[in-house]
């Protein structure tokens, strides 16, 4: 069964892009930029987000927090890259995909490599969800590096897509 997302248009994209940049800036001042109503930029938020197609998630740098309980509302974000075993690169693409930490999920340029970028609540989940990732049948070798502190960032470079929106495309 594959999933129906509504059209979007260049203003909904504007609109995403403004809030990719900083996902606290007004409805007015978005509004303002995008030459549209304040109501006009909540509804068109409220529908992607109802859709799934938008997600306003806080990431805070992991040295500005110091508070590491899992009640927490910052998240830490490590990358693990793997390399797999020949002939097992779709079934371990698939058990990733169902780990919901794994928040992006990248072919990488080196032979059956896979890149994974994830979104924990604690450093504790981090070792937990590591380890569940090495554990993986197929897997041959994984690293893990944990971000400590973000240098550069900007959403808007890299829109991510998964393999099936970009079929949708062709």
């Amino acid at each position: 069964m594959s999933v129906e997302f509504p059209p979007t248009d260049p203003l909904d994209r504007q609109i995403a892009t403004l809030l990719a940049r900083d996902a606290r800036t007004s409805f007015r001042q978005i509004a303002g930029e995008v030459g549209v109503t304040e109501g006009t930029v909540r509804a068109r938020v409220k529908r992607l987000q109802t859709a799934g197609l938008l997600r306003l998630e806080p990431i805070i740098d992991i040295a500005s927090s110091d508070d590491d309980t899992p009640a927490s509302p910052s998240r830490h974000m490590a990358f693990i890259t793997m390399r797999c075993r020949a002939g097992w690169l779709d079934r371990v693409r698939d058990a990733l995909l169902a780990i919901p930490q794994v928040e992006a999920l990248y072919d990488a340029n080196a032979a059956h490599r896979l890149v994974a970028i994830c979104l924990v609540d604690s450093l504790a989940d981090v070792a937990t969800m590591t380890n569940a990732v090495f554990a993986l049948e197929g897997i041959r070798d994984a690293e893990s590096e944990l971000v400590l502190q973000t240098i550069k960032y900007d959403a808007t470079i890299g829109p991510i897509a998964t393999v099936e929106d970009m079929a949708k495309l062709t």
